[in-house]
């Protein structure tokens, strides 16, 4: 019992992700696709509700082709979240919710701060996950998720626009359950 009560998953992902922000016209959504890193740890990876501690990281580009303007911006979340596996068995959707800190800094392409405004910024969010998950072993985890980050801002880059700030993505992370679970006593009989 209480090596359940202490066991835990580490886990990385990797993947991409694009944006849609204030310098990405309305009529293209998914413009382009950039690298996105996570790392964290999930709290009682045998139970079908896990709470989790985790950081993720990726940079974008922002371009407003009619106008000449482009922005890119790098980002780095932390943040706590619950991870639902709905089925008990080795192949079972999921779904994460999550709160998070999301901190960004925006430079131009040649590496300077945009005169509009500030130059980093630090803001609170919601985000939320989907996929699937795979128990490829009694020790590890595969699992594949779409993800959604809303940071509570509407000029990231500090240009109004229509759009309010997201980031979206597709991504793939790999677990490891810590301690390993021990095999199961089975009777000779």
């Amino acid at each position: 019992m209480l090596r359940l009560l202490v066991q835990v998953v580490l886990w990385g992902g990797w993947g991409g992700h694009t944006s849609v922000n204030d310098l990405t016209p309305k009529e293209e959504v998914w413009h382009r696709f950039y690298g996105i890193g996570r790392l964290g740890v999930s709290f009682l990876g045998y139970r079908r509700l896990q709470p989790q501690f985790f950081w993720e990281g990726g940079a974008f580009i922002s371009q407003d082709r009619l106008q000449a303007r482009w922005r890119r911006t790098q980002w780095n979340s932390l943040g706590v979240g619950l991870r639902w596996r709905i089925l008990r068995r080795a192949v079972s959707p999921l779904l994460e919710g999550h709160i998070f800190r999301f901190t960004a800094t925006v430079r131009t392409l040649e590496g300077r701060v945009p005169l509009e405004g500030p130059s980093s910024v630090g803001v609170m969010g919601l985000g939320w996950a989907a996929g699937v998950s795979w128990r490829c072993l009694e020790w590890a985890e595969l699992s594949l998720l779409y993800l959604r980050r809303l940071p509570a801002t509407d000029g990231l880059e500090s240009y109004p626009g229509p759009v309010r700030d997201r980031l979206e993505g597709f991504v793939g992370h790999l677990g490891l359950f810590l301690p390993q679970p021990r095999p199961s006593a089975q009777s000779r009989f």
